[in-house]
């Protein structure tokens, strides 16, 4: 009989199993990456793996959550250091998306579209309020420093979900291009939300 894992290895194994799997899905896809490749990455046993997963679409949708959860925690604490800055910080993160995590190309695929068509309608609505939440700080921050923006949290989420799709285009736009208008973009939209920056 297998001794149980401490908390410290449980984690432990967790983290590896999303590293590898992270890497994997970047490359193989969800098709190509099979729980038998993740649990010998993660150094446990195929049967060990199924506690800490249910499936490897499991994994990937923890991947998300974590993912998002990091980006927006980021976001957020830019945005409270530095409110005119954190809101750049916040488009370029969303633009820049695709390139700093290549395992969301997957999110973008049939497969992983597939996935989230399979989640309950409480499951997807949890993932839409994600980033109505953070959002949501976002603008609770730019209050507490006295910058009113000039779009409503809905529209500035909007905004958000656009600028994602531009940033999973950048080839098809052309690298060289999609950085040149990013450096235009930023500044231009951070202006529109909450005014020019303050004459020294």
């Amino acid at each position: 009989m297998s001794r149980a894992f401490t908390p410290d290895e449980v984690a432990q194994i967790r983290d590896r199993i999303l590293l590898a799997a992270a890497d994997s899905f970047a490359i193989r896809g969800l098709r190509g990456t099979t729980v038998e490749w993740l649990a010998r990455a993660a150094g446990i046993s195929k049967g060990g793996f199924y506690a800490f997963f249910a499936s490897k679409e499991a994994v990937f949708l923890a991947l998300v959550e974590q993912y998002e959860l990091r980006t927006h925690a980021a976001v957020e604490a830019a945005v409270r250091r530095d409110p005119r800055r954190g809101l750049e910080v916040l488009l370029t993160s969303t633009l820049r998306a695709a390139d700093e995590y290549p395992f969301l190309a997957v999110l973008m695929s049939d497969e992983g579209l597939a996935v989230l068509r399979g989640l309950s309608p409480q499951q997807q609505d949890e993932m839409l309020h994600r980033d109505e939440r953070m959002v949501a700080r976002a603008f609770a921050a730019l209050d507490e420093a006295g910058l009113r923006p000039s779009a409503s949290q809905a529209v500035l989420l909007g905004l958000l979900r656009t600028l994602f799709f531009v940033g999973w285009h950048r080839r098809d736009i052309g690298t060289d291009l999609a950085d040149e208008v990013e450096t235009w973009l930023t500044p231009v939209l951070r202006t529109a939300l909450v005014g020019p920056e303050p004459s020294s």
